[in-house]
């Protein structure tokens, strides 16, 4: 029997052996129906071997014809029931099949994605039956995706959301047409969106707006806790414009914890900044946010975090999950502000370069960063709780913006450097031994040296780097590789480097 199929709920489930059988007092309840569904599902899927997205999606009718007694607790169990996903060119079958399953989810909250395969044929006809199927459970949805569907079919099913509530709804996600494509331009589409404008979603809490002008869901669920957008106009827009955008948002969400900003253009890895930024009209502070990253150029980055005070969040990031530069020029507003008092690591990067040392052996520093770095031993007197400070092509003029590092930040742990120039290692050696004996402060555990075997970078000492090696835990790497580098956020907040983060997933219990 086909898997996909939905047995009546009478009928016997396959016999298994002796051997295998769960034996079960009838007058105490198994343990099986004490485990939560996404942990049940979670252990099923680890173990099975090949399974891909089709076995996921049939997993409720596949678990219920295991046995007795999974056929018992499926059937019990509303949440086996509640998730339903149209990515079927010719849905007929899926919405027959999810009649059967909605009676058997009793209420339980649902989850239901909408992909575009049901919309290359009869569009119209295929988006109306299954809205005839999901709209009288809206009051129990949870969750809510739209995939890259056409944009008259986007209208449509957002239409027939205007009027109604959905008073159980955590998750809404929709991703414009054309969306992941290598063959599209990305644009944002000037349709706009409006569901429950007549109505009421109060429990939303994470959305994901691509392709689709976000102002209208920003203003109207205010109690959001995370927001990806993904607006291809960002891009253009230029630096003052984005921040305007930005504070805009963090002005309208005083819950929100998690921030995902996202031109979806390629940005090429040049981490050199402008030499200075833009002066920002007015600063503002949003005390709840914990976790951002902007993928936009760099020029936007940078000013869009001058105008912040973020006292919570930890690090910054790119897209790749890797922990994003930040320019030399920021150094004066962390300097005065002290923005961001919790931060645990940051990535400086200056405009530092060898290109002249194959011929003269010098390297070159503009005189814009030198005056950046004035303000660096107040940038670092602000970051109390750092414990990883790397330095991307920063040059040290003579070592001396090093020496305040033996003074500040008393729990930082990990230091790397990374195509720096005008330095020496002794004067990197002198660091480690003053903060051994400064009082209250935390030893360097690690010291990591990234720079071309030849060429005017930190000047090497053999005698130094054999007593580093005794010291702590000491690099030196001839290469370069920002992805697979190990850093403090990959080695002890094991944050792991990915494709992408285009998707945030629903934290709430399935049970």
């Amino acid at each position: 029997m086909d898997a996909a199929e939905t047995l009546p709920d009478n009928v016997p489930s396959i016999p298994i052996s002796d051997g295998i059988a769960i034996k079960i007092r009838a007058q105490s309840h198994h343990m099986l129906a004490n485990v939560p569904y996404d942990i049940f599902r979670m252990i099923v899927f680890s173990c099975w071997k090949g399974s891909n997205d089709d076995d996921h999606s049939n997993f409720p009718t596949t678990a219920s014809h295991v046995c007795r007694t999974w056929r018992l607790y499926a059937l019990d169990t509303g949440a086996f029931w509640a998730s339903l996903e149209f990515r079927q060119a010719r849905p007929h079958g899926a919405i027959m099949k999810y009649k059967v399953w909605l009676e058997r989810a009793r209420g339980s909250p649902l989850d239901i994605s909408i992909g575009f395969q049901p919309f290359k044929g009869a569009s119209v006809k295929h988006a109306k039956s299954i809205m005839r199927l999901i709209m009288p459970h809206v009051s129990h949805w949870r969750s809510f995706q739209v995939d890259r569907v056409p944009k008259k079919i986007s209208r449509l099913i957002f239409d027939q959301l205007r009027d109604v509530s959905a008073p159980m709804l955590e998750v809404l996600k929709v991703f414009g047409e054309g969306h992941g494509s290598t063959f599209r331009k990305p644009t944002t589409t000037t349709c706009k969106l409006k569901p429950f404008v007549n109505g009421e979603a109060s429990n939303l809490k994470e959305l994901t707006v691509v392709g689709f002008p976000h102002n209208y869901f920003v203003t109207r669920f205010t109690g959001l806790q995370v927001l990806q957008l993904t607006q291809f106009d960002f891009y253009e827009a230029g630096p003052m414009k984005n921040v305007k955008s930005i504070q805009h948002i963090l002005l309208s969400l005083p819950n929100l914890h998690t921030l995902h900003i996202d031109c979806y253009r390629p940005l090429t890895e040049n981490i050199r900044s402008s030499s200075s930024l833009p002066t920002v009209p007015t600063r503002i502070s949003h005390p709840s946010l914990t976790e951002l990253w902007i993928h936009l150029p760099k020029a936007d980055h940078d000013a869009i975090l001058s105008s912040l005070d973020l006292p919570r969040v930890r690090y910054f990031l790119t897209r790749m999950q890797v922990e994003a530069p930040v320019g030399l020029a920021l150094l004066p507003a962390l300097s005065q502000y002290h923005p961001f008092l919790n931060l645990i690591s940051l990535r400086l990067a200056g405009r530092y370069s060898d290109f002249p040392s194959r011929s003269l052996n010098i390297g070159i520093s503009d005189h814009a960063s030198q005056m950046n770095l004035t303000y660096f031993e107040g940038a670092l007197a602000g970051l109390p709780l750092l414990k990883a400070l790397t330095f991307d092509r920063v040059g040290f003029e003579g070592g001396k913006w090093l020496l305040c590092l033996g003074t500040t930040c008393p729990r930082l742990h990990w230091l790397t450097f990374i195509q720096c120039g005008r330095c020496t290692l002794e004067q990197i050696r002198a660091i480690v031994e003053a903060r051994r004996t400064r009082h209250g402060f935390d030893a360097l555990v690690r010291l990591r040296i990234e720079q071309w075997s030849t060429g005017s970078f930190i000047k090497m000492d053999k005698n130094v780097e054999e007593w580093l090696k005794r010291s702590l835990i000491y690099e030196l790497n001839h290469t370069i590789n920002s992805l697979n580098r190990d850093s403090y956020l990959s080695g002890v907040e094991e944050l792991k480097s990915a494709g992408s983060l285009i998707e945030i997933n629903p934290r709430s219990s399935r049970r």
